[in-house]
């Protein structure tokens, strides 16, 4: 199966910092992948309908390694409805899990808490339809902090056409502090023209329901932050 073409135009991140916890909605699987270096080296896939899986007998989970990844991204992983998995760093990992480990894997897949035992290399991911729900736990928060400003441009570029240099670390780590407010950008409301593209931002508070996070947008008439390229430089005006 083919994933679906089009690109989310929103995108809405609440970060919860005492655990390193991102909700978020309109990044997809796919925009994910692109927008984290390194990629994961190998995942257990604990919700799924990916065909190609390997399968390990210690736990009976089936796991992709990078060989089968490239395959998963292209997937139609918004046909799976719910889609969770754990990173490992390496494939013999999965042969020393504890029978505790291996529950609270379980217990991650069926209601997405906090994974307290297991050494996750470096996400614990739990999605739902790809690109509207999804509930994220990092080891590092740089690693979210690149995401999400990698995934700003690459949605830019789809849906305007243009090309974009990658946002500086000083604007990125100021749009993930932002996040601690509920960050929603608008990417439907882009303005752009032949000097300069502004992508409005604003903070909407904290949401785990995104059937209301879709919903403000018809709601907002102002925002308190506009993200601009111009003259191939990336500014954050307040």
């Amino acid at each position: 199966m083919k994933k679906k073409k089009t690109s989310r135009d929103i995108i809405y991140v609440s970060q919860m910092h005492s655990n390193n916890c991102f909700y978020s909605h309109g990044i997809e699987f796919h925009e994910f992948m692109i927008g984290i270096n390194p990629r994961p080296e190998n995942l257990i896939l604990l919700q799924h309908q990916f065909s190609n899986a390997q399968w390990n007998p210690h736990t009976r989970f089936d796991y992709v390694t990078r060989e089968e990844l490239d395959e998963l991204i292209g997937d139609d992983v918004y046909g799976y409805g719910d889609f969770c998995w754990v990173d490992i760093a390496r494939e013999e990992e999965l042969d020393a899990l504890s029978n505790d480990q291996i529950a609270e894997l379980l217990f991650f897949g069926h209601l997405a808490r906090p994974l307290q035992q297991v050494p996750k290399a470096r996400f614990a991911y739990y999605a739902h339809d790809d690109g509207w729900f999804n509930k994220l736990y990092v080891t590092d928060l740089h690693d979210y902090e690149m995401l999400l400003a990698n995934v700003i441009v690459e949605k830019l570029r789809k849906l305007t056409g243009g090309k974009f240099g990658a946002i500086p670390k000083e604007i990125a780590t100021a749009l993930l502090e932002s996040t601690r407010d509920g960050l929603f950008i608008d990417l439907s409301k882009t303005i752009k023209d032949a000097a300069e593209c502004k992508i409005p931002l604003t903070a909407v508070g904290h949401f785990t329901d995104m059937d209301t996070v879709y919903g403000l947008r018809d709601g907002i008439s102002e925002y308190n932050a506009w993200l601009v390229y111009s003259k191939k430089v990336w500014k954050l005006v307040k």
